[in-house]
């Protein structure tokens, strides 16, 4: 029996797996990077090093271009991949409460791209607003916390008074 009949939604996803991708080509070069997703199978294969690579790529990140002869190229393009936003970054010394999984930092960085590179449906979905803003949400009162904290460290006097 094939697979169609078998199990109709599984081949309905491998053939949209089997999609081709038009390649974004650089706007001074002319030429995609080598490792450009031909596929979206290729697409949702790839790592967030390789990600990064598209985005230094296509000067969407700091320092803004790998060539010092070329102007800033983050807005030469339709879309941009915003990766300079603080809840994407992974800082070590927060705790992982105040910062993504790597999992949702890459599908995150992955829709972005799949955003850049003209995909429909690719727009930012409830769960990531809900997770920015929790995020944000623990990093202040981590914040308060330690405020609180380096306060009571404090010793005021036995006259002084706190406001």
């Amino acid at each position: 029996m094939p697979l169609a009949q078998r199990n109709p939604e599984l081949a309905k996803k491998i053939e949209q797996m089997r999609l081709d991708i038009a390649p974004i080509v650089h706007v001074c070069t002319g030429v995609p990077p080598d490792d450009f997703p031909t596929s979206m199978l290729q697409l949702y294969l790839l790592t967030e090093p390789q990600l990064d690579a598209f985005a230094h790529y296509y000067s969407q990140v700091s320092p803004a271009s790998s060539n010092p002869t070329w102007p800033d190229l983050k807005y030469a393009y339709p879309q941009t991949m915003d990766w300079t936003k603080p809840f994407l970054h992974d800082d070590p010394t927060l705790p992982d409460n105040c910062k993504l999984t790597d999992t949702e930092r890459l599908k995150i960085k992955m829709r972005m791209f799949a955003r850049f590179i003209g995909m429909r449906g690719a727009e930012t979905p409830r769960w990531e607003y809900e997770r920015q803003f929790e995020i944000l949400r623990n990093k202040i009162e981590r914040s308060v916390r330690d405020e609180e904290i380096s306060r009571s460290k404090f010793y005021w006097g036995p006259n002084a008074r706190m406001f």
